[in-house]
């Protein structure tokens, strides 16, 4: 049985911020989405969690694939897989009775837009949603993880071999989604997945082999590849920032002429994000910003990124509502900012529940190991130890408990002991 693999805390902590970006994103019309990961760069949050993703899939199945154990490891992901499935289901389920329940209660007929297919053909819809055929707007990312986790054995696989051949076969098969316009499709409604996993597992398989390679010691450093990768995301933040307000439109200009579509991984997001990735592992941010008081509150987050997401999308969808019903209010920019906030300490507050339940449990199954190896070690002890019976005299507990075997045993030594006492006393007896 492999060892539990150690928590990297700079992993969570990334995971983490990565939730509240999307969040903030997902969100609408609020302050904070100016100040986001996707304002400075060509890559997002997004980005940041499949990598993450398949870091933390190397870390924690990749050591039993690789040790051996590969049924116990495929079988630990499809158990992951289907608890991801359960809550995107449920995630879905609940943002379209938000929707569906908001609209019946303030006659508000807009808020129908993402569930009007699900109210025209409920029955169609549910087995499609049960069959990830159909996906919300903001529940559209752990259908790509499943699937994810799904071919994740075949990438272990190949990457026992060798990581470049995983990475090879891995590129070859996003070069061919692009090339001929690979992806899943949707139905009823016709279209194709948000997120092409296709295209979406390169960065994923990225993650898988930077997650080994964290296992052997880290990442190596090249000088000249900081530099690279140090001015492509300094022309990332000034192209996506228009020269920070001083050349209007240029984002624009060029947007149209990069490849930065996110359906399909667009190259100049994949480019961009691996820089940034580098960047930040080699500059040393996460051990500054492990000083700060906000590490530890993300990092908690980060640990539960699950149930955290799940808060997160639906507080969004109700954040919509929410937003849809108020538009008559005088401060919308005040209200922005009361969303956002409290759905941050709703993240950390379900974070934080959740880390005291598991401590909780934790604390109440070692008591009870606890109380059932007591009566059984008191027992071997005395076994094994002579027990003092009264004063002068000390017998071992086997001659008080013995064994069934040696009931026979025990008494003919013991009546040999007694004649042999009652001799030694009648010789005193005569002697005297």
């Amino acid at each position: 049985m492999a060892a539990p693999t150690k928590r990297i805390d700079g992993i969570d902590f990334w995971r983490g911020f990565a939730l509240l970006m999307i969040f903030i994103d997902h969100v609408p019309e609020n302050i904070f989405q100016h100040v986001t990961q996707q304002n400075f760069g060509f890559s997002d949050a997004a980005e940041l969690f499949v990598f993450l993703s398949g870091v933390s899939v190397a870390l924690a199945y990749g050591t039993r694939f690789f040790d051996g154990e590969t049924v116990g490891a495929v079988r630990a992901l499809l158990r992951r897989a289907f608890t991801i499935y359960w809550v995107q289901i449920l995630i879905s389920l609940l943002i379209i009775a938000i929707f569906v329940g908001a609209a019946a209660l303030w006659h508000e007929e807009d808020l129908l837009e993402d569930a009007d297919t699900v109210v025209s053909n409920p029955l169609q819809t549910t087995a499609a949603i049960l069959a990830l055929l159909h996906q919300l707007e903001n529940a559209n990312i752990l259908p790509l993880y499943i699937v994810l986790l799904l071919v994740t054995p075949l990438l272990l696989a190949l990457a026992r071999r060798d990581d470049r051949l995983m990475l090879a076969a891995s590129a070859g098969i996003y070069l061919a989604a692009r090339a001929f316009s690979l992806n899943l499709s949707t139905w009823p409604v016709e279209g194709t997945w948000f997120f092409n996993p296709i295209a979406w597992q390169l960065i994923f398989a990225i993650g898988i082999v930077a997650g080994r390679r964290l296992k052997r010691g880290g990442i190596a450093y090249d000088a000249w590849l900081f530099a690279a990768c140090l001015s492509i995301v300094a022309i990332a933040a000034v192209v996506r920032t228009d020269a920070f307000g001083f050349a209007s439109g240029l984002w624009q200009n060029v947007h149209d002429v990069l490849d930065c579509g996110k359906t399909d991984l667009g190259f100049a997001r994949l480019i961009h994000f691996l820089a940034l990735v580098y960047v930040v592992y080699h500059s040393g941010l996460t051990g500054l910003l492990r000083r700060t008081r906000a590490f530890l509150p993300l990092c908690l987050i980060g640990r539960y990124g699950l149930p955290v997401f799940a808060t997160g999308t639906v507080l969004s969808a109700m954040g919509e509502v929410v937003e849809t019903h108020s538009e008559a209010l005088s401060h919308q920019m005040a209200f922005g900012v009361a969303i956002v906030v409290g759905g941050i300490l709703m993240h950390y507050l379900v974070a934080r529940g959740l880390a005291a339940w598991r401590d909780k449990s934790r604390a109440q199954k070692s008591m009870t190991n606890r109380a059932r190896a007591l009566p059984m070690a008191a027992l071997s002890s005395l076994r094994k130890s002579p027990s003092i019976l009264w004063s002068g005299t000390s017998r071992g507990v086997s001659d008080i408990w013995p064994s069934p075997k040696s009931y026979r045993r025990v008494a003919v030594v013991q009546a040999g002991q007694d004649w042999r006492a009652d001799d030694r006393r009648r010789s005193l007896d005569v002697s005297s």
